[in-house]
């Protein structure tokens, strides 16, 4: 293996010493001619000159140029990211400000119609007792006067029935006079 390798080496050393003079005899390649070195030495440094020249003024500052425009481009649209952030910071403020109160006035609202409606019912409430306790008193009178009137037809049926009784049993009429008094004082006992 050692001896293929090193056979392969001597193969390529020479294949590179017989090339260039293989080339300068048939007329080959004019950069591997050391009489040309000179003249491709100007005109390297010619070109290289030139190029030179036209990338310091033309290529590269269009290129500065267009990195320029691209950081103001960016710088301005992060101020503006920034100025657009902060508006819509304040209009959400504004917006948790507007619910916080439409909050509490639809509270004071809810709070206000609730003392309205207990004020109302309070009302009628107070309404309804009045009305309930006039309808009682005028029961009442009625009652009295039922009472009274029924008592005074027990006293006349009292009356009647005593003097009833004592002429059944005596066979005489009853003294009225007698009678009320006994009556009487069959009330107050």
């Amino acid at each position: 293996m050692a001896n293929i390798k090193n056979t392969l080496l001597r193969i390529t050393a020479a294949t590179a010493v017989v090339m260039p003079a293989a080339a300068q005899a048939a007329g080959g390649m004019p950069q591997l001619d050391p009489t040309s070195y000179p003249s491709q030495i100007f005109w390297l440094a010619v070109s290289f000159a030139i190029l030179f020249l036209v990338m310091w003024k033309v290529a590269l500052p269009r290129v500065g140029e267009t990195l320029a425009n691209r950081q103001q481009k960016l710088t301005g649209d992060l101020e503006k990211a920034e100025q657009l952030k902060a508006d819509a910071e304040k209009v959400q403020e504004d917006l948790d400000k507007a619910l916080a109160d439409a909050r509490a006035e639809a509270h004071a609202v809810l709070a206000k119609a609730a003392d309205e409606i207990a004020q109302a019912q309070q009302k009628r409430m107070d309404a309804f007792e009045a009305d309930m306790a006039s309808q009682a008193e005028e029961a009442e009178k009625r009652i009295s006067a039922a009472r009274e009137q029924a008592m005074a037809s027990v006293r006349e049926v009292a009356t009647e029935v005593a003097a009833s009784v004592v002429e059944k049993l005596s066979g005489t009429a009853a003294d009225a006079k007698a009678l009320d008094k006994a009556l009487d004082a069959a009330k107050d006992a």
